[in-house]
């Protein structure tokens, strides 16, 4: 598939003119990551914004101790990185390669003349922006002012949100992922996994989630 073609199936480009794609696919670069491997650090300079062709990626932060808190998982479609294509030179976050991925680099220089010729751009950005302010206060509510399978249950409704309603589902990352992502160790992870088998929730088998009592998940979510 072209690059042009690449670019017209992303949600972010929908809308612009096959003018501008073709001039902004003379200007993009694709890299592919390992699992495991870094696409950026933080603090990296960087005057660019990001989107995952394939695979998945991690957005996280860590501590001066190290220990590390993930802010985002991202797919197909999913850009990274649109703060530093416009307002910063530092990038504020880790990207880890989850899975094997396919990531597109375009420069702020690109996207300061397409926005100026197809303010759609600028629109689809906000929209973006928009969504990830919202999930950055939920994550913030979350680890304040939920314990840890409040957390974990959260994160498995919203996990069946993004996907079709099943009495199963899949998680998409290891436990020891989860566990950075619900802020807690491994081994917190673990008990709060354990103690929502023991109450009837769902049963856990490696990375399958069978789930028992949806009404009871749901309401735990919830702070209730």
């Amino acid at each position: 598939m072209d690059t042009r073609k690449r670019l017209q199936d992303i949600p972010l480009f929908q809308g612009l003119s096959e003018r501008v794609l073709e001039a902004l696919s003379r200007r993009v670069l694709i890299g592919t990551y390992q699992p495991g491997e870094t696409i950026l650090a933080e603090t990296d300079p960087v005057r660019s914004f990001f989107v995952v062709l394939s695979g998945q990626v991690k957005l996280s932060k860590s501590s001066a101790e190290g220990r590390e808190q993930t802010l985002y998982l991202l797919g197909p479609g999913e850009p990274f990185g649109l703060c530093t294509a416009f307002a910063t030179s530092d990038f504020p976050a880790e990207v880890v390669a989850l899975r094997k991925s396919d990531v597109l680099a375009i420069p702020g220089s690109a996207v300061d003349e397409i926005v100026m010729q197809e303010p759609g751009l600028l629109l689809n950005i906000l929209r973006v922006l928009s969504r990830r302010l919202r999930e950055s206060m939920s994550l913030v509510e979350s680890l304040a002012l939920k314990d840890i399978p409040q957390r974990v249950a959260a994160f498995i409704v919203a996990l069946e949100r993004t996907g079709e309603e099943d009495d199963t589902i899949e998680l998409p990352v290891t436990h020891r992922e989860l566990s950075k992502i619900v802020g807690s160790t491994p081994e917190a992870l673990s008990r709060a996994l354990r103690k929502l088998q023991d109450d009837g929730v769902l049963e856990v088998q490696g990375r399958s989630i069978a789930i028992f009592d949806r009404d009871a998940l749901q309401a735990l979510a919830q702070g209730e």
